[in-house]
């Protein structure tokens, strides 16, 4: 704890001292282009930009927001980094770009189970991640597509369903009138090139945006280089006053080679070699909403489709082509995401919002494992002849109603209260249903506003949760029996928090919660069938505190800090207890500043550091104990300083409006470190590019 504080105190010792030496002038303020239809009303009336202050809602929760403009200061070239700067927000990876399969994205300790994420990920409001083994697959979303990002880092079952969080991700659209074109590219460390190019157009009643990218890097180390591409069309058409259609359509095709451990693989030191040589993702994906506005309610109607292909390359065992000599094996997920969304809010007195609507979410999966050689990936004698193993699993539907209503009471200039409820009910067709509830008050004195919430989340299994019971000939008499008999997990929430604005100046809040989690369940992957498939008496909390606050001493210069505290503990089925999660750090700070020189100079420098993190995984296979970790899984403290310095210029013979050329340093001070034992992740980076913009 005191070294993280030291850090803290170094890194703003070095703003202090450049922001006592600043005298630019005010920078062009950029607008938020990101508005969603019904987008969160924040109690003060202020959509706080910076990923570091959470934005209050009427109903006594928070989320963080995540801009284009904060991701092009990241320089983030893939979709975990996006969210470096969020409090209580971390990823991990062996690349310097790409996706692999199992857990990479933690939000408040969760996140490190396997099989089945402990939150969702959202793309225009409809589910975009692995519908199999539940993992964030981010190589299928590529980050010029971002328009904005909202991260609920807490159940909220007025605002989206299966999951303990969320991680929204609302896509880029023309918003006025015109034309506008752009070309980005740069180009930097271990062959590192990167392109995007975009145009829109929005004239009376339609609009139209269409995009494309593609990046590739040789990575950092050998066997690690990753590529991807995207083509992406949003368009829309304006029927009448209070009626609008959109169409959404995205291609994604990406892969990432999988690197060796530079150590000699051990189980007993927690390292292991990976179970592939590369990992492709092809994904497409289209949603079509029908929104409303009147003058006292509002919302949509969205149908989506989102079909990926996940293919794990060359699977290996021990070192070994895990079918002999066969030339290894190549296997599929095919995975068919789908449904419908509506929601409405409706204001039908002063300071009343009734939420009322619907989720049904749909998932088609099938897993098929062949050999490069043709031959059975297994004896033909136990694999019924077949060429391929294949896990066809079940389909399955998800309906979930939900309704909630909050009442301002006051004024935001003068003592105000909102007290809210809400319910969601989950009715599933393969597992048991179950019932959400949250409540949650607002009380608060013109800028300073305090919250309280109470809610459960409610986190139902992705089908992986049967494998063994869905291999084609290894059928299991009565398979239908165990799987009904599996229940979702469950957790109960506790927040309380304080948010006050200094109008002009800053802010400053603190957030305290706690997560008490039951009913753990077991996914059948393999062996002998379990006697029970969730626990009874093994359970875990996690407990936190968050501080953030941002400053602006001079109109050019924009400071930004927080700090996350937690504690975890965890008891498994056997009666054994720990205090400590995978990728649960005890302390973590995400700290930096934005600052504005010379008139078209921009410069933006962040750090993160961690400490007290473990690697590890949350195995729901094979037991409901927790496994434990050893002091040979703790990781070293991490500490990242990154920076990125830009100069604006507008060119009028070709229409070239707030153009840039920039460079960016990750990790500036070379710190050699690692998410996973063996896998070192890059060292000093640097990239430099240009981006064009055409009005």
């Amino acid at each position: 704890m005191k070294n993280g504080m030291k850090v803290l105190a170094g890194f703003f010792l070095c703003v202090f001292t450049i922001a006592t030496s600043a005298w630019a002038e005010e920078p062009k303020k950029e607008k938020n282009e990101d508005k969603a239809i019904l987008g969160e009303i924040t109690v003060t009336g202020t959509h706080y930009n910076n990923p570091i202050t959470p934005n209050d809602t009427r109903y006594g929760t928070q989320y963080n927001t995540v801009t284009e403009q904060q991701i092009k200061d990241q320089t983030s070239y893939d979709f975990k980094s996006t969210l470096r700067d969020v409090p209580g927000v971390l990823f991990q990876g062996q690349n310097m770009i790409g996706s692999q399969t199992s857990h990479s994205i933690y939000i408040r300790g969760r996140g490190m189970s396997h099989p089945a994420a402990d939150f969702t990920i959202q793309f225009d409001g409809a589910p975009r991640y692995g519908g199999l083994f539940g993992q964030a697959l981010g190589a299928g979303i590529a980050v010029p597509m971002i328009g904005s990002m909202e991260i609920y880092k807490s159940p909220q079952p007025s605002q989206f369903g299966n999951g303990y969080a969320l991680i929204d991700i609302l896509p880029k659209y023309m918003t006025k009138e015109g034309s506008e074109g752009f070309f980005g590219s740069s180009a930097g460390s271990y062959g590192t090139v990167e392109e995007n190019v975009a145009a829109g157009t929005k004239k009376g009643p339609f609009d139209l945006y269409m995009a494309q990218s593609f990046i590739r890097t040789d990575g950092s180390r050998p066997h690690s280089g990753a590529d991807q591409q995207s083509y992406y069309g949003n368009s829309g058409y304006q029927i009448n006053k209070e009626w609008n259609l959109r169409f959404l359509f995205n291609y994604v095709n990406a892969g990432t080679d999988a690197p060796m451990p530079n150590v000699n693989p051990s189980r007993t030191n927690g390292v292991s070699l990976p179970g592939a040589e590369r990992y492709e993702t092809s994904t497409i994906f289209a949603t079509v909403t029908l929104n409303n506005q009147y003058e006292k309610f509002g919302g949509f109607l969205k149908a989506y489709y989102n079909h990926t292909d996940f293919d794990i390359l060359q699977e290996l065992t021990n070192g070994i082509p895990a079918a002999g000599n066969t030339g290894g094996t190549k296997s599929r997920q095919d995975l068919v995401l789908s449904g419908i969304r509506g929601k409405e809010a409706f204001h039908l007195w002063p300071g009343g919002e009734i939420l009322l609507g619907t989720d049904l979410d749909t998932t088609s999966t099938k897993n098929t494992d062949r050999t490069y050689s043709g031959l059975p990936p297994i004896p033909a004698s136990i694999n019924g002849g077949l060429s391929a193993r294949i896990w066809d699993f079940p389909d399955t539907r998800l309906i979930s109603p939900y309704a909630a209503i909050s009442q301002y009471v006051g004024s935001k200039d003068n003592f105000h209260l909102i007290p809210s409820t809400g319910i969601r009910y989950y009715a599933h067709d393969q597992f048991k249903n179950e019932t959400a509830a949250q409540g949650g008050v607002v009380a608060g004195y013109k800028t300073t506003d305090l919250h309280v919430n109470y809610s459960q989340g409610v986190n139902y299994p992705t089908p992986v949760a049967l494998m063994n019971f869905v291999l084609q000939n290894a059928p299991v008499a009565n398979a239908s029996q165990y799987w009904k008999s599996l229940k979702p997990e469950t957790v109960d929430h506790y927040e309380a928090g304080i948010l006050h604005t200094f109008p002009g100046k800053g802010t400053l809040g603190a957030t305290a919660f706690r997560d008490d989690g039951k009913n753990r369940l077991l996914a059948y992957m393999g062996g002998p069938i379990p006697a029970q498939f969730n626990g009874t008496v093994g359970h875990y909390d996690i407990e936190g505190i968050e501080l953030s606050g941002t400053a602006t001493p001079i109109k050019s210069l924009e400071l930004f800090a927080a700090t996350t505290w937690l504690r975890s503990d965890a008891v498994g089925q056997n009666g054994v207890e720990r205090d400590n999660l995978p990728y649960t750090p005890s302390f973590q700070l995400q700290a930096g500043f934005k600052w504005a020189f010379l008139e078209n100079y921009r410069l933006y420098m962040d750090t993160q550091h961690l400490r007290g993190m473990y690697q590890g995984t949350a195995s729901r296979g094979g037991t409901l104990n927790f496994t434990p970790l050893s002091p040979a899984d703790k990781l070293p403290n991490i500490t990242l300083i990154n920076a990125r310095v830009s100069r604006l210029f507008d060119y009028a013979p070709f229409h070239m409006k707030s153009s840039e050329i920039f460079v960016a340093m990750n990790n500036i001070t070379n710190q050699n470190y690692e998410y996973a034992k063996g896998y070192p992740v890059a060292g000093f980076t640097v990239f430099a590019g240009v981006n064009l913009r055409f009005n």
